[in-house]
């Protein structure tokens, strides 16, 4: 008997640990929550809040904001690829189809952006949701803006705010990227509009960008 009760006790035991470890386990969604919202901490971290509340609340806003932009491009490749699949011989077609399926979701991002940035409004700051702003796109316009003062220190006041706008704009695009890498080519895009603006008013570029490289090797010595 005393075996017998061992073995039930062990076969319990084990059953326990089982349903434990399939407990542990997360989900695919559970680890990109988990990423996302470690994101979100670092951006919030960086700012400043009277309330906590409203800090969790922020944060939760960006998780939200990550997700759906994530969503929206999962859901958007999964279409196109469908469309790809069904009209592969009808080229016209297909191609229309596939325009179309990113024009509408370029309309839903678009609602997106201005519902996201109406729920920041109604928390924080205009400084602050600049802040979010450039946590989303990782500083990428105060470092550019930056650097071409510092690049070129004769730019007039004139030119400055025009590059400030640009990046601006540029950084207003970004946030709706889906990707590291789509959120660059937005910065990349307007860096080409401004270094043609700078080029039309007399600037050479790489005459500014080399002597700018050696400035910099001078101030390292």
């Amino acid at each position: 008997m005393k075996i017998k009760h061992t073995i039930l006790f062990l076969g319990i035991l084990l059953t326990s640990f089982s349903l434990s470890a399939q407990q542990e386990v997360e989900s695919p969604q559970d680890e990109y929550t988990k990423v996302i919202t470690g994101r979100a901490d670092k951006i919030v971290d960086g700012m400043e809040f009277a309330d906590q509340a409203v800090k969790i609340q922020v944060r939760d806003i960006i998780v939200e904001h990550y997700r759906f932009l994530n969503d929206a491009e999962e859901a958007r490749n999964a279409d196109v690829a469908k469309i790809r699949e069904e009209y592969a011989d009808q080229k016209e077609l297909r191609d229309a189809k596939i325009d179309l399926r990113k024009a509408e979701q370029e309309l839903k991002i678009r609602d997106h952006h201005f519902s996201f940035c109406s729920q920041l409004k109604n928390l924080i700051s205009e400084e602050q949701i600049d802040q979010v702003k450039d946590g989303l796109t990782y500083n990428v316009l105060n470092v550019t803006y930056a650097a071409t003062l510092d690049m070129i220190p004769t730019l007039t006041d004139e030119e400055k705010a025009q590059i400030k706008v640009w990046l601006t704009e540029a950084r207003e695009h970004a946030i709706d990227g889906g990707s590291s890498k789509e959120k660059h080519g937005w910065f990349g895009k307007y860096k080409g509009r401004i270094n043609n603006y700078l080029s039309a008013r007399g600037y050479d570029l790489q005459a500014e960008r080399k002597a700018w490289e050696e400035r910099l090797k001078e101030e390292k010595k």
